[in-house]
């Protein structure tokens, strides 16, 4: 299997994850598995399905409560909607 097919299979996988958990989001590339994961209709974090890497594309201390990225731990479709609702959604 391809590194775009495996991409695309493993973007589809999170874009499920992310619909179960509620979460808006946009796919940008499957062929790279690039998502961007939305808040308040802006872009707040994005994740790429391949690598299951995963960073806040705006700063996190904007928000009344932020959640430090642990670098060892930065990795996973499930790790990033953990840190999505801890960071964005914690009074829910």
């Amino acid at each position: 299997m391809s590194n775009t097919e495996i991409a695309r299979e493993r973007c589809t996988y999170a874009s499920n994850l992310l619909t179960k958990a509620g979460i808006e989001h946009v796919v940008k590339n499957p062929d790279i598995g690039h998502i961007n994961l939305m808040f308040n209709n802006k872009v707040v974090m994005s994740f790429w399905a391949r690598t299951g890497r995963f960073i806040y594309t705006i700063n996190p201390n904007e928000y009344e409560r932020s959640f430090v990225i642990d670098p060892e731990f930065d990795r996973g479709i499930k790790k990033c909607i953990e840190v999505y609702d801890a960071t964005f959604r914690y009074d829910e």
